[in-house]
């Protein structure tokens, strides 16, 4: 008896009859309805997807490489810190605002004696500012002959037409100072003592204008040193030249 053998059957006995007689083997017929699917092709790493990202943008593929390496390794590094604590450092620094001290001339018994006040700033006009301020309480024992005046405007020049000179090798040039002044009266001689010296504590200042204004208009004081009055020293006081 005979089995009944299907197409596919046939087929499968015909490929091992011709196997065995050395005949080639036939390919394996394909079976219906099935359709061998495509791989799918390697998503590309995230290091090479940004590389194409930065290339149109005018960096050199190695130079691209490199930056994006560097930035994941500090990613990596920095995800690996543990967060600190607060830590107490003290108390926040205070930085202190400090003026200057200068010295200006008062008089004591009607002789010029020093004084050291505090100034803005050892800025010429400041302490000129300074002298007319303290002159209104000038402290026990001391006196002033600028008392009633106001300092208009102090201001620093060069001295002479052509800049100036003078024989001394450490202030080859120097500077003017004119001093413009206001008061009731015409300011005396020891009032223009004490704004001549303080003005000539700085050696760069050379020799100082004064100028008085009046309803009249200005009125012209001249130009002095301290030189002109050692006169009123009080005792045992240096007056600059």
């Amino acid at each position: 008896m005979t089995a009944h053998r299907t197409p596919r059957r046939q087929a499968a006995a015909e490929a091992m009859a011709g196997r065995t007689h050395g005949e080639p083997a036939r390919p394996a017929a394909r079976r219906r309805g099935m359709t061998r699917l495509a791989r799918p092709a390697r998503q590309a790493a995230p290091l090479a997807r940004l590389v194409r990202l930065v290339w149109p943008w005018g960096m050199t593929r190695r130079a691209s490489a490199l930056v994006l390496a560097a930035s994941v390794l500090a990613g990596t590094a920095s995800c690996g810190v543990d967060a600190t604590g607060v830590v107490d450092a003290g108390p926040v620094p205070v930085i202190s605002a400090r003026g200057s001290v200068a010295s200006v001339y008062l008089l004591r018994g009607e002789r010029l004696s020093p004084k050291q006040v505090a100034v803005a700033s050892s800025v010429a006009e400041d302490v000129m500012r300074t002298l007319f301020e303290v002159s209104k309480q000038p402290g026990p024992g001391l006196t002033s002959a600028v008392t009633g005046f106001r300092l208009e405007q102090a201001a620093l020049g060069r001295y002479g037409v052509d800049g100036g000179v003078r024989n001394d090798p450490e202030n080859p040039m120097g500077l003017r100072l004119h001093v413009i002044v206001n008061g009731p009266d015409r300011l005396s001689r020891t009032g223009m003592a004490q704004i001549v010296c303080t003005a000539r504590l700085r050696e760069e200042i050379w020799a100082v204008k004064i100028t008085q204004t009046t309803p009249k208009g200005p009125l012209a004081l001249g130009e002095h040193t301290c030189r002109e009055y050692h006169d009123l020293a009080a005792p045992n006081v240096n007056l600059p030249p």
